[in-house]
């Protein structure tokens, strides 16, 4: 090997070396002064564990079928959307495919961001995979005994008809059905798009840690622990569940016929959910009705973006209203599902403001703060 070769080796791997062990002293930082959020994890992580040890007729969690794994091509792709629209507005290059190539490059190797986006990564990980088991197991606590009781209520508090009646003269054309069950579809995208958004922003924030605290809360209490306790499987199901009379006949009736002109998704995902629950096994799997996590999570987004702007509220609200009704349309909930998950989302987020305005004022968060601004 000529000496000049071997010079530049002898160079070039102490940078790397230095500035591996820079990030890594970035990353241990970012964790400390986000210990929240692992903590929140810790104690959602240990509360399944003691309510499952004893527990019979567990279903083992195979991680072939990791939740967040199989997400993670979809985070990508938040993240190149995030970035596009972030180009589109505000930079407006000439080349829009190269610059956002080169937008990506600069981002995934930013490592303040890479510091405080992987941070949330590692956290929400255990967060997310224990939750999917949690959720998998719901009829292990207690079987889909809600479903009528729900039914009854979505009744009575709508003077005398069901929710989906209501809607229906107004949303039961073919078009319509087909637009709300396409953005209902991009519901996934657009949490990992918001999640993308706010684990790598360019500083920490109050604003940042409120909305993960409220996640994490609103998921942990409501998606599991109230799950168990109203267990129920939806409308889409009622006829599976071998309930009678089933007033959800008619609307399933409508979206089958709809689905022979336009596709609608929701149908071959609830099949898919159905059979799941049957074999106990599967990547899509888990029923639960109540509370509507989509509903929780959509008024989340809502709330975080009047904090940002008000442009951001009203589209995220809008996109609220419409996974609202989606939910009702398509058969997946009742409407006492979306208003007890909204009520989470509110109170998730005002006792989460509490914590972050806390945790941001530690000398950990501060002190990584400053690394932001030096």
């Amino acid at each position: 090997m000529p000496p000049m070769e071997i010079t530049q080796k002898q160079q070039i791997i102490p940078v790397y070396t230095a500035g591996i062990r820079k990030f890594l002293r970035l990353l241990l930082a970012s964790i400390k002064a986000q210990f929240m959020l692992f903590f929140i994890s810790a104690i959602y992580m240990a509360s399944v564990y003691l309510l499952t040890r004893n527990q019979p007729d567990i279903q083992p969690y195979d991680l072939s079928f990791s939740f967040f794994v199989n997400m993670l091509p979809i985070l990508l792709l938040s993240m190149i959307i995030l970035r596009f629209i972030n180009l589109c507005l505000y930079v407006r290059p000439k080349h829009p495919i190269s610059a956002l190539s080169h937008d990506v490059k600069e981002f995934l190797f930013d490592p303040q961001r890479l510091s405080l986006g992987l941070t949330v990564i590692i956290a929400i990980f255990f967060f997310v995979e224990t939750f999917t088991f949690m959720k998998v197991n719901i009829t292990a606590f207690s079987p889909f005994n809600w479903d009528v009781y729900f039914m009854e209520l979505d009744r009575r508090l709508h003077f005398g008809y069901h929710p989906w009646q209501v809607l229906q003269p107004i949303l039961g054309f073919a078009p319509v059905t087909f637009l709300i069950n396409l953005i209902y579809n991009t519901w996934f995208i657009v949490m990992w798009t918001i999640f993308i958004w706010q684990a790598f922003a360019a500083r920490p924030s109050v604003l940042r840690t409120r909305f993960f605290v409220s996640f994490l809360l609103a998921w942990s209490i409501g998606g599991s622990f109230f799950a168990i306790i109203f267990s129920s499987a939806g409308p889409a199901f009622y006829e599976a569940l071998n309930l009678s009379p089933n007033p959800y006949k008619e609307l399933m009736a409508y979206l089958y016929q709809v689905n022979e002109t336009f596709p609608i998704w929701a149908l071959s995902t609830q099949e898919t959910l159905w059979q799941s629950y049957i074999a106990k096994q599967g990547l899509v799997a888990g029923i639960s009705a109540m509370p509507s996590m989509h509903n929780a999570s959509a008024v989340l987004f809502a709330l975080l973006g009047w904090k940002v702007s008000r442009a951001h509220g009203i589209a995220l609200t809008a996109f609220a209203v419409v996974i609202f009704l989606g939910s009702i349309h398509l058969g997946w909930h009742y409407a006492i599902d979306g208003y007890f998950g909204a009520a989470i989302a509110i109170v998730a987020w005002w006792v989460a403001g509490k914590i972050a305005i806390w945790t941001e004022s530690l000398p950990a968060a501060r002190a990584y703060d400053g690394k932001f601004t030096a």
